[in-house]
């Protein structure tokens, strides 16, 4: 085995001498850095296989926004291609040529938002406007939005505009930079935004 000990361990060596160091160092403790970082568990608990809760950003009241990539979208570069908009509709729920945000009916009949409405997602870091799509494969409390649109300069296909108006959102305007600590993985699903008609 490749651990400090030698041995299968669950309770991890490599990690508490690791964060021992780093407190040493920074004349802290292993509990300070744990909360700095937005970790619950404290003392023996953070060394072994745990439950913790969901870091969360943005207001309770908000829709869990779900930034997921279309399997047309291949690394992001797809957007200016004329296919990849006349095809959209491909994906469940979405529509060719736009940019819609789809919600589950249930929570867009308590907002008062209909399919094919304009309107603002806002995150604590910024806000987006797309197009309404009502579509029941959208789990209440949530609202998806594809990866990939909101170009402005990108290429006369991508921009509604080229080069002035965007066609819809970019999800980077609403994601904040934010990082769980020790893998470095970035918080693409923990995000809550408000979502307001336009």
């Amino acid at each position: 085995m490749s651990t400090k000990t030698k041995q299968f361990e669950f309770y991890s060596e490599t990690l508490k001498a690791a964060l021992g160091q780093h407190a040493e160092k920074h004349k802290t403790s292993i509990d300070d850095i744990l909360q700095t970082c937005n970790y619950q568990a404290r003392g023996e608990k953070a060394f072994v296989p745990h439950y913790e809760e969901p870091f969360i950003i943005g207001s309770e009241t908000g829709l869990l926004l779900v930034d997921y990539k279309s399997r047309l979208n291949r690394e992001g570069r797809s957007a200016n291609c004329s296919w990849y908009q006349e095809l959209k509709d491909h994906d469940p729920g979405d529509a060719s040529w736009d940019d819609v945000a789809k919600i589950n009916p249930v929570d867009a009949a308590k907002i008062g938002i209909s399919s094919g409405d304009r309107i603002r997602l806002v995150s604590p870091i910024g806000q987006i406007e797309c197009t309404a799509k009502l579509w029941e494969g959208t789990r209440p409390g949530t609202i998806a939005k594809c990866y990939g649109q909101g170009h402005w300069a990108y290429g006369r296909i991508a921009a509604k505009e080229f080069g002035k108006v965007a066609r819809g959102g970019n999800s980077n305007n609403i994601i904040p930079s934010e990082y769980e600590r020790l893998s470095g993985s970035t918080v693409f699903f923990g995000i809550r935004v408000q979502v307001q008609k336009v």
